[in-house]
């Protein structure tokens, strides 16, 4: 406050959160008080461990992810590039701890559909690995692993999810069973039906 310096992450400060209700009104705030208004951009391209770790730590020098996030989310370990592998292979193994045993697809890839799914012949494969996720004629996501998490996973700043609808959303992730690598996500309410976003003619 004395050096009129902002923060980068409101979690740096002490002191009593108070979370004001949409388009509240009539709330007073104090000499020493801290407003925060919290939004996001659009979802980001890709797995995040497989973006660039240069970058990410130019997010971080930027006040555009903290260092924890970073970690977290891109499993990038600042300044430290043996720890950040290290890092990113224990979160890649994290999401397929239920994985059943898996086959690779032969062949060349015959269509490149999205950054991380392939077709080889007439099956789905990682882009990455060449697992096998399937026929064409089937949804990919069947041969993934899924990962059911809250929707506050696929956004910290989401909110309680309470406060805008009553059916309870669901945040998808769908893994490469050999690699771990990330193929796709999806948001839907949780007792709906697989979303089949990808179909070949």
């Amino acid at each position: 406050m004395k050096s009129s310096s902002l923060v980068n992450d409101i979690r740096e400060l002490k002191g009593d959160p108070v979370e004001l209700g949409l388009r509240q009104q009539d709330f007073t705030q104090e000499q020493d008080d801290v407003y925060a208004v919290l939004w996001s951009a659009a979802g980001g391209f890709g797995d995040p461990l497989e973006r660039d770790p240069a970058k990410v730590e130019a997010d971080i020098n930027n006040g555009d992810v903290s260092a924890m996030a970073a970690r977290a989310i891109y499993g990038v370990v600042l300044g430290d590039a043996a720890a950040t592998e290290k890092e990113r292979e224990k979160l890649r193994l994290a999401r397929i701890v239920k994985a059943p045993s898996s086959q690779k697809v032969e062949g060349k890839v015959k269509v490149r559909a999205t950054e991380s799914l392939a077709v080889k012949g007439s099956r789905w494969c990682c882009a990455r690995c060449s697992t096998d996720l399937g026929s064409v004629k089937s949804n990919y996501k069947l041969g993934c692993v899924r990962n059911d998490l809250p929707i506050e996973a696929s956004n910290p700043i989401v909110g309680e999810p309470k406060r805008f609808i009553d059916p309870l959303p669901q945040f998808r992730q769908f893994c490469c069973p050999g690699c771990g690598l990330l193929i796709e996500n999806e948001i839907a309410i949780q007792d709906d039906p697989l979303l089949k976003d990808v179909e070949l003619r």
